[in-house]
Order: structure tokens, then C-alpha cells, then sequence
């Protein structure tokens, strides 16, 4: 009797460990099979992400709408590496795409702005990533610099335009970019969010397309060159972000105008005209001095010298006989 008991005993120990074996490998199987999915959504998302950027550098004002699920990426610029994580591993390097973003953005939509950056030729196109789950306020300022930037970008951002003394209440947003103009007379907005979840910026220019300074949350302080420049500190994280991405920038500017400057001499040697090889010559000091500190320290003589090369191309097709810098 007691051996029939313990047969039976070994039996079930025996069913019990064969059932826990069979739902183990069920469960791996379906981890696996998860992982698996995971894997090809992370990559499907990386390649239509990437479809976007490269095709919206064809054309600049390009606004579009990425669908994708609920998940985050990551966003990553430092000064030797670059890339955007989606999880599971996936990421992709972005070592000359210059997007500006902040470091995580999630939600079923992203959204993907595009604008070129000339000086005075193209030196590339700027990538703007947000989402519907960030709220940009722009406050109004005196001279209607805030009402200008505020008609500049894009109408399918979330955004709104509120009075210098505007109460901020809590509106279930993931983050805040608060935009302010210097010079205001009011003692300033009252914000009642989650301070981890809004992020200041405060310019201080007389023209949004020229030159500026722009101070972070952190009391950084750093310029910008142009408009598009400054939609890049806009949709950054932080100045430690678009700084990173705005010296990718910079590196692009010197190649090119380096580029130009060998094509320009080597017009100069080749034409008679010498009116033609003024404006060359003059051309040349400008890039010369360009190159000479491309950085955002050395945004106003970047600026003034860009505007001058631009002066003598215009010069240079009025003459109608002397081949264009650009």
C-alpha cells in the first residue's frame, strides 16, 4: 500500500515537473515571439523615421506627421556621437543630419519640420522633431518680435501666444517651452506647472533673421545665426543640446564655404574682366573670414560677411558677364 502511495506521489511530481517545463518553453517562446515583434517595429519605426528625414531635406518648409505607437525615442547629441534610440537596442546614428529635438519625445504622432539654412547659399537643411504632447508659449513683447516668431512656426505644433502677465495653469502636457523676448515691462508670466516639465528660453535680438542671444534654464547663454538657428534653440532640450548640434552645423558651413572659396579662385584666375576679379577678391576676404572662427561665437561677423558675399553675387548678375560666386 505505501509503495502504490508513493508510485502515485512520483507520478504527480513527475506531471507537475513535465507541466512546468512545457509552460516554460511556451513562455520563452512567447518572449521571444515579443521580442521578435519589438525588434521589427523598433527597425520599421527607424527606417520610416529616417525615410522622413532624408526626404524632407529635398525641400525646405516641408511639415510632416510620422505615425507611430505609443512609445519614446531618444534623442542623443554629444560632441563625438550622435543618434536616436528607440529601445530594444535599435538605434540609428545621425553623425551630419542636424535635428534638433528634445531628448525624449512620445506619442502617437511626430512631427517633422523642415528649414534651410542659408548663408548666403544653402549650407544645409535644419530638422525640427516634436510631438502634440509639448505645449510651445510664446509671450508677447513689445515689438512684435513674439506675434513674428509666433506666425513662423508651424501651424500643427501645439502652441499658443499669451500676454506678458498670463497665468499658466496645468493643461496635461508632457513639457513646456516657454518663449520670452528681453525688455519686458511686466514683472513676468505666472506658471503654475510641474517645474521638471517646463523649460524657459529668453531671446534678445531686434530681428529674429539676423542675430542674437538666446539664455537657457540653466542661465546659458548662447547666440544664433538666422531664424532657422534660432527655431533650433527652440526645439532643443537644452544648450548643451543645440550647441552640439549647431557646432555639426558650423562644420558643414566651413566645408562648403572652403569648397567655394577654391571654385572662386579658381574663376578669378581664369577671367580678364577686372571688375569681375574685384568682386571675386572681395568674395575671398569675406569666406576667408567666415572660415577663419565658424562658431556661434563668431555669429555677427558670420553674419555681415554672408550678406556682403551675397552684395557681390547680386552685383556679379547685374553685370551679366562675369560667371556667379554661387
Amino acid at each position: 500500500m505505501k509503495k502504490a502511495q508513493i508510485s502515485i506521489q512520483l507520478n504527480w511530481i513527475f506531471v507537475f515537473i513535465v507541466g512546468a517545463v512545457i509552460l516554460l518553453f511556451f513562455v520563452m517562446i512567447v518572449q521571444s515571439q515579443t521580442k521578435d515583434a519589438n525588434f521589427e517595429l523598433a527597425g520599421a519605426l527607424i527606417n520610416n523615421l529616417d525615410t522622413v528625414i532624408k526626404s524632407s531635406e529635398q525641400s525646405s518648409g516641408s511639415l510632416k506627421l510620422i505615425q507611430m505607437p505609443d512609445i519614446t525615442i531618444e534623442f542623443v547629441c554629444e560632441p563625438d556621437i550622435s543618434f536616436y534610440d528607440i529601445g530594444n537596442g535599435v538605434k540609428k546614428d545621425t553623425p551630419y543630419d542636424i535635428i534638433f529635438s528634445q531628448s525624449k519625445l512620445r506619442g502617437h504622432e511626430l512631427i517633422s519640420w523642415t528649414r534651410s539654412w542659408d548663408l548666403p547659399f544653402r549650407i544645409g537643411f535644419f530638422q525640427y522633431l516634436t510631438t502634440k504632447r509639448t505645449l510651445f508659449i510664446v509671450v508677447k513683447d513689445l515689438g512684435g518680435s513674439a506675434e513674428e516668431l509666433y506666425d513662423e512656426l508651424p501651424s500643427n505644433i501645439t502652441k499658443m501666444l499669451v500676454d506678458q502677465d498670463a497665468e499658466l495653469e496645468e493643461l496635461n502636457y508632457d513639457s513646456y517651452k516657454i518663449i520670452e523676448f528681453v525688455g519686458n515691462e511686466h514683472d513676468g508670466i505666472n506658471v503654475h506647472m510641474r517645474a521638471n516639465k517646463v523649460h524657459k528660453i529668453t531671446i534678445n535680438t531686434t530681428d529674429i533673421d539676423s542675430y542674437g542671444e538666446i539664455t537657457f534654464d540653466d542661465d546659458k547663454t548662447h547666440k544664433f545665426l538666422k531664424k532657422e538657428s534660432l527655431f533650433g534653440a527652440i526645439f532643443s532640450e537644452d544648450a548643451a543640446f543645440y550647441e552640439c548640434t549647431m557646432n555639426k552645423s558650423f562644420q558643414r558651413l566651413n566645408t562648403l564655404m572652403t569648397l567655394n572659396q577654391n571654385r572662386i579662385e579658381n574663376l578669378s584666375s581664369s577671367v580678364t574682366d577686372i571688375s569681375c576679379r574685384t568682386f571675386y577678391s572681395w568674395a575671398l576676404d569675406e569666406i576667408q573670414t567666415i572660415t577663419n572662427n565658424p562658431t556661434l561665437a563668431n555669429t555677427v561677423a558670420i553674419y555681415q560677411n554672408s550678406a556682403n558675399l551675397e552684395q557681390d553675387n547680386d552685383n556679379l548678375m547685374r553685370a551679366k558677364k562675369c560667371p556667379l560666386i554661387y
